[in-house]
């Protein structure tokens, strides 16, 4: 089992969508997906209109709770929904522990790739945190970035804390990189951002870019992924493309 955080350093740049439709995308291409929700606000849990009651959640998986229960949103797609309580225990957490329990899951042979929907915060240096904990897990991490936060270099704060976490609690991390999200393609600012990242950032920056499309909100008051509206819709093959973008640079690593 492939397992893929997607981060950021703030809130606001379609983080949550990402997880959920491209979860969708590499369910279409025949992977068996684990989408986790590990932010407090479970956006994801909630975009994806699972219950706030649904019988077992993420802090039951880290706290070691019976009843080990997944929601089905898709053909190949299930959820570990989130809890808004996650936070309550996290000074008891141990640095490894959601490592631990993908490892028991791994074993059982259930899924192919598991994408981790992390907080939108900075990760720290002098306490354990939800994305901390996410990465220590992880084969993998991707950035959704708008156009103008790579203008701002917000991705540069992100990668020093990434690679620290690498160096001292998990070496087979890999950060896959970044793509630009929610973006108008006929647009002069997009324009020249795509050309300084690709030149700048070339080890680091997706050739593929999620364009912005009405598919995205409808999913969203849906409770789906985008991929319920057909396959053919821009955003869709956008969401394909990057799945495809991503296995590739995957195999890189192998």
């Amino acid at each position: 089992m492939i397992t893929i955080s997607i981060i950021t350093q703030k809130g606001g740049v379609g983080k949550t969508t990402s997880s959920i439709n491209l979860g969708g995308a590499f369910a279409k291409l025949g992977k068996r997906v684990l989408l986790i929700d590990l932010d407090g606000q479970c956006n994801l849990t909630q975009g994806l209109k699972i219950k706030e009651d649904f019988p077992f959640n993420i802090k039951d998986f880290l706290d070691g709770g019976e009843g080990f229960k997944l929601s089905q949103r898709a053909e190949n797609l299930m959820v570990l929904s989130g809890s808004e309580l996650i936070e309550e225990n996290l000074h008891l957490y141990k640095r490894d522990l959601l490592k631990e329990g993908l490892f028991l899951l791994e074993k059982k042979g259930y899924f192919d790739i598991c994408i981790i929907d992390c907080p939108p915060r900075p990760l720290l240096e002098n306490r354990v945190t939800l994305g901390e904990l996410a990465l220590v897990a992880s084969d993998y991490v991707l950035c959704p970035l708008h156009p103008e936060e790579y203008g701002a270099m917000g991705v540069k704060k992100l990668i020093p804390n990434i690679f620290r976490i690498k160096k001292n609690f998990n070496s087979k991390l890999e950060f896959l990189g970044f793509y630009f999200n929610q973006v108008l393609t006929n647009t002069t600012k997009y324009k020249e951002y795509f050309s300084r990242a690709e030149m700048n950032q070339k080890d680091y920056f997706f050739t593929t870019s999620i364009r912005q499309d009405m598919i995205v909100e409808k999913a969203k008051d849906g409770g789906m992924t985008v991929f319920e509206f057909g396959d053919n819709h821009r955003v869709c093959i956008d969401f394909l493309n990057l799945a495809n973008e991503i296995n590739f640079k995957i195999k890189k690593y192998e």
